[in-house]
């Protein structure tokens, strides 16, 4: 049985948000002025600025200590283990994602990576860019999709470029964001929603009827063994 396994990455796979992490690690005051910047700027815009005045070895430090529950570290090696295939889908950036995956060992167990592209210059400044840049024509997408990245399409596409297609897939998501490819799934897929977040508000309150299964999860043991139920 072919499997994939889609994971959001900060709240769903690790347990912080990269990007505030790093602004917490580096500087409280800036972490502080967030909830106002990002009012006036898109959000992956407004990092991209940011982390102009951080360097390369100043990131990659803070993000080696970014919380990641060893029970998701073995989740991760479970789904490998019963020949699951493993993808994130993200709405952070590649480097950060790398950076993580690589820190705690487990970047081989990562098919694919699906996020807002980035890369070092040669001062070691970071530059991050919108996966779905302004120039681009707007995804129109009727989900509570952010306007750089609708899920839901990419994870089409992604799925279009394997056309032997996956018996069953899996999605583990947090934020509102994360509604849009459930909407993609069917029936014999598995939808898997982080309590206390976003996701979980909306999806109690919305009258979309989804088509596959919802299970809830609590915290890292809790997902682990939702998925040594299914990876046996």
């Amino acid at each position: 049985m072919k499997r994939l396994v889609v994971f959001d990455f900060d709240w769903s796979l690790i347990d912080n948000n990269s990007d505030v992490w790093i602004l917490e690690q580096l500087s409280k005051e800036l972490a502080e002025k967030i909830v106002e910047l990002r009012k006036k700027i898109q959000w992956t815009d407004l990092m991209h600025v940011i982390y102009q005045g951080v360097t390369r070895q100043q990131i990659e430090n803070a993000l080696t200590k970014i919380p990641f529950d060893p029970a998701m570290i073995e989740a991760l090696k479970i789904i490998k283990r019963g020949k699951g295939e493993i993808i994130i889908l993200s709405d952070a950036n590649t480097e950060f994602i790398d950076i993580i995956l690589k820190a705690y060992g487990v970047r081989d167990l990562v098919s694919f990576i699906i996020s807002n592209p980035a890369n070092w210059d040669e001062d070691g400044r970071l530059h991050v860019k919108r996966l779905i840049s302004p120039e681009d024509s707007p995804h129109k997408c009727e989900n509570q999709c952010s306007v750089n990245i609708c899920k839901g399409r990419e994870l089409v596409n992604y799925l279009s470029l394997h056309p032997d297609g996956f018996n069953q897939i899996f999605y583990v998501g947090d934020s509102l964001n994360d509604f849009c490819p459930a909407t993609k799934m069917s029936r014999n897929d598995t939808f898997l929603v982080r309590k206390g977040f976003k996701l979980e508000k909306f999806l109690a309150s919305s009258k979309n009827e989804l088509k596959p299964r919802i299970v809830y999860w609590q915290d890292a043991e809790d997902f682990l063994n939702a998925i040594l139920l299914e990876f046996k």
